[in-house]
């Protein structure tokens, strides 16, 4: 019903509430702007925060799960994902509230 075009358009509108958000609180991108893919966000862990801590609670008190980083970036980075049906943003704006709560 949505056409592709219209998908397109709705991750990449998305991404940048997300991004804006997360920049607003101090985080960074992993990947340059011109690599990034509007769908699969990786952001680094600011020191002093624990990974396993955070993405826990985001899971078990928001039902919100967000990816660890893997190999070389475990620990370091975040995967959140804005797919389908789920990236809207109500979901944007619930993450971005449990962070800030979590974190402060």
């Amino acid at each position: 019903e949505e056409g592709l075009q219209a998908r397109f358009e709705r991750h990449k509108k998305n991404h940048i509430i997300l991004k804006e958000g997360l920049e607003s609180m101090g985080f960074e991108f992993l990947v340059a702007p011109e690599f990034r893919l509007p769908m699969l966000n990786a952001i680094k862990i600011p020191d002093g925060v624990d990974d396993a801590y955070v993405r826990n609670k985001l899971l078990n008190e928001y039902n919100i799960e967000i990816g660890a980083g893997l190999g070389e970036f475990a620990g370091k980075v975040w995967r959140i994902g804005l797919m389908g049906e789920s990236c809207t943003p109500n979901h944007i704006d619930l993450l971005l509230s449990a962070l800030k709560k979590i974190l402060s």
